[in-house]
């Protein structure tokens, strides 16, 4: 277990000391353990800082330009789609009550 927990350091912050790991339970183990997989996920544990730093910097610029164009489209695009539906099912039931009005007056015939 100890092997195991220098290596995950040794991986998630290279330059702090090896055996700096926050006591368990508290918010500075959460938000280091978020770190650890962060770094372990990306591989950015093998980047130079300034790689690190510009590979960061272009994933939260994409980040936030997709959420701002979810923000911008996304609510028109579902209007329009909602829009499409009830329109196509208000033509297929006006065709429907003008079928039976065309079978009614037949039938009075």
């Amino acid at each position: 277990m100890e092997m195991a927990q220098h290596f995950i350091t040794d991986l998630a912050m290279p330059g702090m000391e090896e055996d700096y790991v926050p006591d368990r339970g508290s918010m500075k183990y959460f938000f280091w353990i978020i770190a650890v997989r962060y770094n372990i996920w990306t591989g950015s544990y093998c980047l130079e800082p300034w790689e690190r730093k510009l590979f960061n910097a272009c994933l939260i610029t994409v980040l936030l330009m997709t959420i701002w164009t979810a923000y911008m489209f996304l609510p028109g695009w579902i209007a329009s789609s909602i829009s499409m539906i009830s329109l196509t099912t208000n033509k297929l039931m006006t065709t429907s009550l003008e079928m039976v009005d065309m079978l009614k007056s037949e039938m009075e015939r």
